[in-house]
């Protein structure tokens, strides 16, 4: 605007503007500030400030209902643009109707500045339980939310419409005639008494006391409005925060669950079990093997200082530092192990571990760094013994290395060996007994006749109940050990299983290979072998069973994603199909038998654009290849508008 109309602004409070100007101004400032509660409490004390021109010329008195009726003649004064009709539905419940002239488009700074003079006759008339809310407007949204001004509120209606109802009793209002020279009589108001009955007690209304307390509480209101804005914006700061960390924390979850074995596999008839219970979402506790070819296995359980994101990086470098120092003795892995956690983790961090190389004899080897030690069951005696053995932690003294030895076990069929974190027995029940060694040698005598999974699941069960009503203090792992008591049955039904299979009498194998998976569920070997001859069996859905549990254990044989691929072909899963000869073809690239099933894959699925793509790569690996013309022929059979 120009600087005379901006100055006769700032000076006379009475300047007319236009209506143009006024859209300008309040939309110019409602960009960089919300206005709407200066709007509702400007449209308060305009009501308040003109209600006294309503009163009646003499001492008579009226009642809320007779302002309302009253109302639209200040409406009629301070706009032209807009009419008010009254709607009373009872004594204490009343509509306004405002009606805009066609040619004025209704603002929806009109909506809060008109509730806001309605509320204005609450503060005159001092009513303490009442309601005021928008029901219908012209308009179809407002630019404050719509809950601060109504409920439910039809928009894009035909008339723009307010109610108003209330509980308190009657109060009355009128001139005052007070004659105290400090008084002036054009600012004064009385309220009388709630009927006309009782005596009347009456008190002083200064209007403009009323407008300064409103004013006052208008500004309090707008401070408390900004504190509740500012306490919003840091829990929304805070709810971010969380969810990203509750983010970083999944995703360290599922890292670390990529890192932890869910099933350790049978290894040479020794069979495992674990049972793994963290403390929060992502663990200080690890456990791993370590295959060394043929002829031995590594077995490792870590216990992580601390929790959360740090322990479980720690958990993420030992599985490296592990697989990198696959050393024929224990107590070297341990000591290589240690120079690198000081280098990596400058000794913010360190792990306490028991290691163990079990060689093919049965013989296990194993070394302690600050670990509860291992548990020996001895299948002949019944009796569980702790094992020997003591050393430093990992990864905080650099002459620990010094303290590490090796010590041996040699297995007999039934034995079992467990380790554990101390989180197991320094667990504590209700009353603050911790659950202990004593408790936990007990417990795996009781299990002599079970299997390892039985007696692991026992034990965590039995520990479960022990520590119930409890809150968790630490990470807990249980992992156990079996070297079969069937082993013997089992070299027997495999050797005859191969025989059978080598002869190609498929069901035969079969056979065997089911008893023999009886006696170890997860020995990789047999499991393949079993998995292939159901497959040659045609008995297509238990070998995918078979082959699925198989690659579950990521051991990377192209030649179980190609015979699952095939069992999925003939069950008609082709997408399945599909992705399993694609994840076979990218293990072996050099073996063309998948690509040429991909080949007639798409050619069934008359996808002849693929088809062609795949022979294209067959002639790029090996233009010899065979099969390759006759497939160009019946690539050539496809339809064209099946590309």
């Amino acid at each position: 605007m120009d600087d005379v109309t901006y100055t006769r602004i700032l000076k006379d409070p009475n300047y007319w503007i236009s209506q143009v100007l006024e859209d300008k101004i309040i939309q110019e400032i409602s960009l960089s500030l919300d206005i709407s509660g200066i709007l509702y409490h400007v449209g308060t004390e305009a009501l308040i400030t003109n209600a006294y021109d309503l009163l009646p010329l003499d001492d008579s008195r009226i009642d809320l209902m007779e302002m309302i009726h009253r109302l639209p003649i200040l409406i009629g004064r301070l706009t032209r643009a807009v009419y008010l009709n009254i709607k009373p539905v009872s004594t204490k419940r009343v509509k306004f109707v405002f009606i805009y002239l066609p040619e004025y488009q209704e603002k929806w700074y009109d909506a809060v500045f008109f509730q806001g003079m309605l509320n204005g006759l609450a503060v005159l008339f001092a009513l303490k339980e009442f309601q005021i809310q928008m029901t219908k407007t012209k308009l179809f949204g407002i630019h404050v939310s719509h809950k601060e001004l109504g409920e439910s509120i039809e928009f894009g209606s035909d008339a723009n419409e307010y109610e108003m109802k209330w509980n308190d009793e009657v109060l009355y209002l009128s001139r005052s005639h007070l004659t105290k020279e400090n008084v002036s009589s054009r600012h004064k108001v009385m309220v009388t008494s709630r009927s006309e009955t009782e005596l009347e007690e009456m008190s002083i209304v200064d209007v403009r006391d009323v407008v300064g307390k409103s004013r006052e509480l208008a500004i309090e209101n707008r401070d408390l409005e900004a504190a509740v804005e500012v306490l919003k914006s840091f829990k929304q700061e805070l709810e971010k925060k969380q969810l990203s960390m509750a983010k970083d924390l999944r995703l360290a979850k599922n890292i670390q669950k990529g890192l932890i074995p869910e099933i350790i596999p049978d290894w040479n008839g020794i069979q495992f079990w674990t049972g793994f219970s963290p403390m929060q979402e992502v663990s200080g506790d690890y456990y791993d093997y370590f295959p060394y070819h043929t002829d031995k296995l590594g077995v490792a359980v870590c216990d992580v200082s601390g929790h959360g994101v740090p322990a479980a990086f720690i958990t993420a470098l030992s599985k490296m530092l592990f697989s990198n120092f696959k050393k024929p003795k224990p107590s070297e892995t341990f000591k290589l192990i240690n120079r690198e956690l000081l280098d990596l983790v400058k000794q913010q961090g360190y792990t306490t571990c028991v290691y163990l190389l079990i060689h093919s004899d049965y013989k296990v080897v194993y070394s302690i760094a600050g670990h509860p030690r291992p548990i020996l069951f001895r299948q002949k005696t019944g009796k569980a013994e702790i094992c020997e053995g003591e050393g430093t932690f990992l990864g905080m003294f650099p002459d620990a290395g010094d303290t590490y030895r090796d010590l041996h076990i040699q297995l007999e069929p039934g034995d079992k060996l467990f380790l554990y974190t101390d989180g197991l027995t320094e667990a504590e029940d209700d009353k603050g007994n911790a659950f202990g060694e004593t408790k936990l040698l007990q417990l795996i005598e009781e299990c002599a006749s079970l299997s390892i999974q039985e007696t692991v699941e026992l034990i965590m069960n039995q520990h479960r109940e022990y520590t119930m009503g409890t809150d968790a203090m630490d990470d807990i792992t249980l992992l156990g050990l079996q070297l079969s008591p069937k082993l013997e049955d089992f070299r027997v039904l495999q050797r005859e299983g191969d025989n059978a299979y080598q002869k190609k009498e498929y069901k035969k194998a079969v056979t065997f290979y089911r008893e023999a998976h009886q006696i170890l569920p997860r020995e990789l070997t047999t499991q393949l072998a079993y998995g292939k001859a159901l497959a040659y069996s045609g008995e297509y859905e238990k070998a995918v069973g078979m082959l699925e549990s198989y690659n579950k254990f990521k051991t990377n044989h192209f030649k179980s994603h190609a015979i699952l691929g095939y069992c999925y072909y003939q069950l008609e899963l082709y997408e399945k199909a599909e992705l399993e000869w694609k994840k076979a073809y990218s293990i072996n690239d050099s073996n063309l038998s998948n690509l040429y099933n991909l080949a007639h894959l798409y050619r069934k699925l008359n996808q002849k654009q693929k088809m062609k793509d795949v022979i294209e790569k067959m002639k790029h690996i090996e233009a010899t290849y065979l099969h390759i013309l006759p497939l160009e022929k019946k690539w050539e059979q496809l339809p064209d508008e099946s590309i």
